[in-house]
């Protein structure tokens, strides 16, 4: 699912810390990155993308985004989505394809097919990925999230207004859950629910 967007989020401008991935697991690695807080705001819908300057806190160079506002980021994100989902019937065309050129014994068919289920992957897998985390925050390499750009931009979702924030009034303590647009709300209540209780068995004394 596409991340939530709105005219005013809290946001963070994360710096590259690392050039080279660590490793952090079986044929994977990773890239620390360093961040301060940014206010995202959108211009009205209507509008034509805006141009917002941001200090890097950790190299200290002045950064330049285009943010665009929640209806331009909605529409992108539904493009996006659509290209993906072409992908995944462009992948499935091309395993019938494959299924019916062994059976036919049609050796044109089947690279037709094969041709078709490689590109329909690919096409669903990298256009699909950037769906998910399309914020349309553009510049410096931020609107491909896997370019290992130096720096990238993530946005926070809105907190849900129905699930107030368990923070202690003496010492601070926050009980976490998690949410989000990709949960399902059933889950995100269960967790709520269960942080609810950790957090009033918490004693701060």
């Amino acid at each position: 699912m596409p991340l939530v967007v709105a005219q005013k989020q809290q946001a963070q401008v994360s710096h590259r810390m690392n050039f080279w991935g660590r490793p952090s697991g079986t044929s994977t690695v990773s890239w620390q990155y360093q961040g301060i807080p940014w206010e995202v705001v959108r211009p009205d819908d209507g509008m034509p993308a805006a141009r917002r300057s941001v200090r890097c806190g950790v190299c200290d160079k002045e950064l330049t985004f285009t943010v665009h506002s929640v209806a331009a980021t909605r529409r992108r994100q539904a493009r996006r989505r659509a290209v993906a989902w072409a992908g995944l019937a462009l992948l499935l065309a091309g395993a019938i394809g494959l299924i019916t050129g062994f059976a036919g014994d049609s050796t044109g068919l089947m690279v037709g097919a094969i041709v078709a289920l490689v590109l329909g992957f690919v096409v669903m897998w990298t256009v699909g990925s950037i769906a998910a985390e399309e914020v349309v925050v553009t510049g410096h390499g931020n609107a491909v999230p896997a370019s290992m750009s130096k720096h990238s931009i993530t946005v926070a979702e809105p907190h849900p207004e129905d699930l107030p924030e368990l923070v202690c009034g003496r010492c601070g303590h926050k009980e976490e859950f998690p949410w989000g647009s990709h949960f399902r709300k059933s889950f995100v209540q269960r967790e709520y629910q269960a942080a609810k209780v950790r957090f009033e068995q918490y004693d701060c004394r």
